[in-house]
């Protein structure tokens, strides 16, 4: 598609640091693609206060004005209800309102899935909806990227069979319009690389997964094989995806505390990190969520993106130009087809 604007539904009081870091996010999302016209939803004082720094944009930029908002603090459930018209609420509205082309919110995960489920309705025959999420990987296979793609993380406890293979199909659609991998790989995380491993949600998967022609299904991944890069994409239940990503998330912080009490040892020591520190940086830079700004809410008809809540301006306008990449290739319906050609087979 080649969409001569693009708009972006933002909920701007989203985030540890909004309003502050979405209205510059925003700005340098401007400043970076002439076709972005932004929706910018939140408490309008606040934001005219941050906008008086780019006033270059005011004519890309339409406020849209609501003093609710849902902090990290609030119980998301409640404050849905208690609080109808909190921004990322109206950005969800107004995305299935057909106002905008997606929605961009850093606000607490649980709050932006609901606010997405109360107005915006599932791909056809999807059950489930999934959190994913991009990790560095050491890239064993010698890929072009050294990315892959984990879901679901921790939108649902437990899934059936029929929703690891949405969320493969689902994955494979990100993995070629954002990813720009070609022919991406799919593996199912389980306790054991055999194909008879696991519950029978795992076995039944694995054979749905087999028999798919259009999915290129590599078999089980286990825990010791994430990192490694074995698969593009790693389709695997909310709780198991959970716990395997923080897992990841735990070990990386330990590596870096590690090393802090490594300068503080040996001269040697001390001399390899210094060895080592340039390629370091170059690895963390990579490998930092600012880079890829944010991932899918996958299920939903209309593309919701969820930033980290700790989002610098960088990490926003990042999210932000996911969303356009996302819109401009059509991701959502290569999604919507390739689930309407599986449950159309299967039945």
């Amino acid at each position: 598609m080649n969409k001569e604007k693009i708009t972006i539904a933002v909920d701007a009081m989203g985030g540890d640091h909004a309003p502050r870091i979405t209205v510059e996010g925003v700005c340098l999302a401007l400043a970076e693609d002439p076709r972005v016209r932004i929706l910018l939803i939140g408490d309008e004082q606040k934001i005219k206060a941050e906008l008086k720094e780019h006033a270059a944009f005011g004519e890309r930029i339409t406020l849209v004005h609501t003093p609710d908002e849902i902090t990290m603090e609030d119980h998301p459930k409640e404050a849905i209800l208690q609080k109808p018209n909190a921004s990322v609420l109206v950005a969800a509205r107004l995305l299935s309102e057909g106002k905008a082309d997606a929605m961009v919110s850093a606000g607490s995960t649980g709050a932006v899935i609901l606010s997405a489920a109360t107005h915006i309705r599932r791909i056809s025959g999807v059950n489930r909806t999934a959190l994913g999420t991009v990790f560095p990987t050491l890239n064993e296979r010698q890929r072009p990227g050294i990315f892959s793609l984990m879901m679901d993380i921790g939108a649902n406890v437990s899934n059936s069979a029929d929703d690891l293979v949405h969320f493969a199909y689902m994955g494979t659609s990100y993995a070629k319009k954002i990813l720009r991998i070609a022919e991406p790989t799919v593996g199912l995380l389980n306790i054991g690389a055999e194909e008879h491993k696991g519950n029978e949600t795992m076995k039944q998967a694995y054979k749905l997964l087999s028999s798919r022609p259009d999915i290129d299904f590599i078999g089980n991944i286990e825990g010791n094989d994430l990192i490694k890069g074995k698969a593009d994409i790693i389709v695997s239940e909310g709780m198991t995806g959970n716990i395997a990503i923080k897992t990841m998330e735990g070990t990386s912080e330990a590596v870096k505390k590690i090393a802090k009490m490594a300068m503080k040892g040996k001269l040697i020591w001390k001399i390899g990190l210094l060895c080592l520190s340039g390629g370091i940086k170059k690895l963390m830079k990579v490998a930092s969520y600012e880079e890829y700004g944010g991932a899918p809410i996958f299920g939903f008809d209309k593309l919701v993106i969820k930033s980290h809540g700790r989002s610098s301006a960088y990490a926003f306008k990042n999210g932000i130009r996911a969303a356009v990449r996302a819109v401009e290739d059509d991701m959502i319906p290569a999604m919507r087809e390739a689930i309407k050609k599986f449950e159309t087979e299967k039945s």
